[in-house]
């Protein structure tokens, strides 16, 4: 099922799934392995299983598992239960944006298929030990469809184009990690660290799965949205507890989905509104859950932020526990491969898709609740009943103040790491290793890198946490010959546009001089996602 409004669960394969839990989930280095259990990845472990030690297996598969950061434990598996392992990437992975998505070429299956198509050969041999034979072929940038089917035509699994990796200790196959890169300090601790981060904590956005209901430009809509959506909810909860009454509330919990209406314009159904529903409990509207939120990059929306009527809020809460509370912090897009480095300093509440993939959140501060009764401590923090926390560790602090001097503050290791973040030199080498883990930060080796870096980053979050308060840039009017500058902007004939245009009508005119033109030109549709401008500052010495 796509939503919780489907009613229409998902099969299990308990057998199968257990394969895959001791084989390749166990070697996984990931946190959430569910991608793991999708129907290819099933394919190949059901396959693998009923060959035994000798046979061939051929499939035509998603390729997101030949680099995936969750995939790791099953390349490590593939490699050490087969043989001899082609790889034939035919791309097309269309869930890519610019230039990526240029290079990927044409789709093999047409619009059936947006992913990464390849075809895979696993070879087992009875008695085989040791590691496999793993060759590789990717079939080429910029090519269509057509090309790469032809290609395709006329290949054999030798000759030009083949390659034999070496997997690493990691289980990369393809873009291998630095190994130096492990040796810096990780960017954040997380929920339960000791200190050894750069920040004590960080956590993903706001995740509603309910965007539609909880997310709007406009404060009076969403309102109106929550509202009705909460009076709906309760309804359903007083009518199913009438219904039920007679009946055992681990019984009740079976019949939810045969009783509740899954009318999308009325509610979005999850899990764990079925389980509330179940026993009886509703909803109420906190008043202080109207927020601002940062839906996408440059791209701020009223949100409805709430653990009831959020899928998941995660440690966002400690960052921005009331409306009162303001805080700021660094965005940095997940470690997923196929997609560019992406990092963004915002002062609003973060949603999980902030780059439209998964982000990480990194605040400048936490707040913690404030239960002392004297008077001292709650004016610590205008007697909201919170206490600020600074979120660099003194682990870090200590570290900077001996590498740069004893006058370095939290602050300026802040901003050092949202520079070096935006370096493309830092970028460009460690391109690999940020597809596969959240960045590590290096020291570089001068006091003078240093402030430039600390510079850099404070200049570049003042304009990316304040960017609707930045001075536009001065610009020059000039009209083409013959024209006045109002003619630049006259509409001579209103036609419909049909395929490649983003809205539905198109004006004919004259041809936009500056920004200022370009900017009347009507979109439609979620905000993209865009990668900030990057600092020119050195990233050498580390």
């Amino acid at each position: 099922q796509t939503s919780g409004n489907d009613a229409n669960a998902n099969l299990k394969y308990p057998t199968l799934d257990a394969n895959i839990e001791t084989t390749y989930a166990a070697r996984s280095t990931a946190t959430n392995k569910n991608s793991l259990y999708d129907s290819y990845i099933r394919a190949i472990r059901w396959a693998s299983d009923r060959i035994g030690d000798d046979g061939v297996i051929g499939y035509v598969t998603n390729g997101g598992w030949i680099d995936s950061n969750t995939a790791d434990g099953l390349r490590q598996t593939l490699a050490e239960e087969f043989a001899a392992i082609h790889v034939y990437n035919l791309r097309g992975n269309q869930r890519t944006a610019g230039e990526l998505s240029r290079r990927e070429g044409g789709k093999i299956f047409g619009s059936g298929s947006r992913n990464t198509v390849a075809v895979v050969l696993l070879v087992k041999k009875p008695g085989h030990a040791g590691p496999a034979t793993i060759h590789y072929r990717d079939i080429g940038d910029y090519l269509t469809r057509e090309e790469k089917l032809h290609i395709l035509e006329t290949s054999a699994l030798t000759g030009d184009g083949w390659r034999e990796i070496t997997p690493n200790e990691h289980g990369d196959w393809l873009a291998q990690r630095d190994e130096t890169f492990s040796s810096y300090r990780v960017i954040g601790t997380g929920k339960g660290g000791t200190g050894a981060g750069v920040f004590a904590l960080y956590s993903g956005g706001v995740k509603t799965n309910r965007d539609a209901w909880v997310y709007n430009y406009s404060a009076a809509e969403l309102r109106r949205n929550v509202e009705r959506m909460v009076a709906f909810y309760n309804s359903q909860v007083r009518d199913f507890a009438a219904a039920t009454s007679e009946i055992a509330e681990r019984e009740r919990l079976k019949i939810v989905d045969d009783f509740i209406d899954l009318d999308p314009a009325k509610i979005s159904w999850n899990r764990a509104d079925k389980t509330q529903l179940a026993r009886g409990r509703t909803y109420t509207i906190a008043q202080d859950g109207y927020r601002t939120g940062a839906y996408r990059p440059f791209c701020k929306q009223h949100v409805y932020f709430d653990a009831q009527l959020n899928d998941m809020v995660y440690q966002q809460p400690r960052f921005f526990p009331t409306p009162e509370h303001t805080n700021s912090g660094i965005a940095i897009i997940a470690p997923r491969p196929g997609t560019d480095f992406a990092v963004l300093a915002t002062g609003a509440l973060p949603d999980l898709s902030f780059f439209t993939y998964v982000a990480q959140f990194f605040p400048r501060w936490t707040y913690e609740r404030n239960d002392a009764d004297d008077l001292l401590s709650r004016l610590s923090d205008g007697e909201t009943g919170y206490q600020r926390l600074d979120n660099i560790t003194d682990t870090a602090l200590t570290e900077y103040r001996t590498a740069y001097g004893p006058n370095v503050t939290k602050d300026d290791i802040f901003y050092y790491v949202y520079g070096l973040l935006h370096s493309p030199d830092y970028r460009e080498r460690y391109a690999a290793d940020l597809t596969k883990t959240l960045p590590r930060i290096p020291l570089v080796a001068t006091v003078e890198d240093f402030h430039a870096f600390r510079d850099a980053g404070r200049e570049l979050a003042t304009l990316h946490i304040g960017y609707e308060a930045v001075e536009p840039y001065p610009l020059q009017e000039t009209a083409p010959m013959g024209l006045d500058e109002w003619e630049l902007y006259r509409v001579t004939k209103m036609r419909y546009a049909g395929k490649g245009w983003n809205g539905p009508w198109s004006a004919t005119r004259s041809r936009p001089t500056s920004r200022r033109a370009s900017s009347m030109t009507p979109t439609t549709g979620p905000a993209r996602s865009t990668t900030p401008a990057t600092s020119s500052t050195s990233s050498r010495g580390w």
